[in-house]
């Protein structure tokens, strides 16, 4: 059945994309990525259409500009807490592309998320084929081991230290303190809104919305090292659905130095400030 059906969709994570890209200090354009997807797919067959996948009530934008290369924009909205939903949208979606689509034989999934390697081993089962185009670094090892993967990277230009076209970047102190304060002023501007600022929800969203890290796991190891250097701490929050298992939160401890520079605490205040003098001669003007 592969050899005999030719068609290619396109199915986009968009979130996902442009987390990947932030992690190059880049930004993707809709055209730019439909553009490299559909050079992917062309190596395969027709590209017959597809669908990005998002929450296009906040970036409404980007849905347009996906529409106008001619992917349907799927509407997966945020929870009430603000986590990305489009995996499971995806899922169900491109699903129903192998089961239906008598005209697809290939997916190109813009997404390395690890949640889909079902998707993969379901489309071998069905004679079909998933690749994937994606940034390197945030695809998951477990996609990597079933799925082919068309680096984005490579497909966008973007000149890597490892192919020799750049300086290597040294991974110097300053870098990481740069990457320390920028986690501390969101965390700042996330605790001023919020009661607490839930553990779970900062690893497997906030932090890769902030580009601290590229998947969970290093935003848990990157939370650990903070609590260690005393940076944060996390604490119990009362969970009134389950009193005997509370939610686990992290929070600044803002009496370090450190979290108070980078908040601007530490600001010098203006002390003996020059007060306008009134003069005590009368002032009797022009004789």
């Amino acid at each position: 059945m592969e050899g005999s059906i030719k068609g290619v969709l396109l199915a986009i994570d968009w979130e996902n994309i442009r987390r990947g890209a932030q992690l190059y200090q880049r930004s993707v354009t809709p055209q730019t990525l439909y553009d490299a997807m559909r050079n992917v797919g062309e190596v395969f067959g027709e590209v017959k259409g597809g669908k990005a996948f998002g929450d296009w009530g906040l970036r409404p934008d980007d849905g347009v500009a996906f529409s106008e290369t001619g992917i349907q924009p799927y509407q997966a909205p945020r929870t009430m807490a603000g986590k990305d939903r489009s995996d499971p949208a995806m899922l169900l979606e491109v699903y129903d592309w192998l089961r239906d689509r008598d005209d697809c034989g290939v997916i190109v999934l813009g997404s390395g998320d690890s949640d889909f390697q079902i998707l993969v081993d379901r489309a071998r089962d069905m004679g079909r084929r998933i690749v994937l185009c994606a940034f390197s670094q945030s695809v998951a090892r477990d996609m990597l081991a079933v799925a082919p993967l068309f680096p984005l990277e490579a497909e966008l230009g973007i000149q890597l230290a490892e192919h020799g076209d750049v300086p290597v970047p040294e991974q110097n102190e300053a870098a990481t303190q740069d990457v320390l304060q920028s986690f501390v002023r969101e965390m700042g501007k996330l605790e001023s809104r919020m009661n607490f600022v839930g553990y779970s929800m900062l690893c497997n969203q906030w932090m890769l919305d902030w580009g601290i890290a590229w998947n969970e796991y290093e935003c848990r190891k990157l939370v650990d090292q903070w609590i260690y250097e005393g940076i944060i701490e996390r604490h119990d929050v009362h969970n009134p659905n389950n009193p005997q298992f509370p939610t686990s939160a992290i929070r600044l401890i803002r009496t370090n130095e450190l979290v108070r520079d980078a908040l601007g605490l530490n600001r010098p205040s203006i002390s003996n400030p020059v007060m306008a003098v009134e003069s005590d001669e009368p002032n009797d003007g022009p004789e």
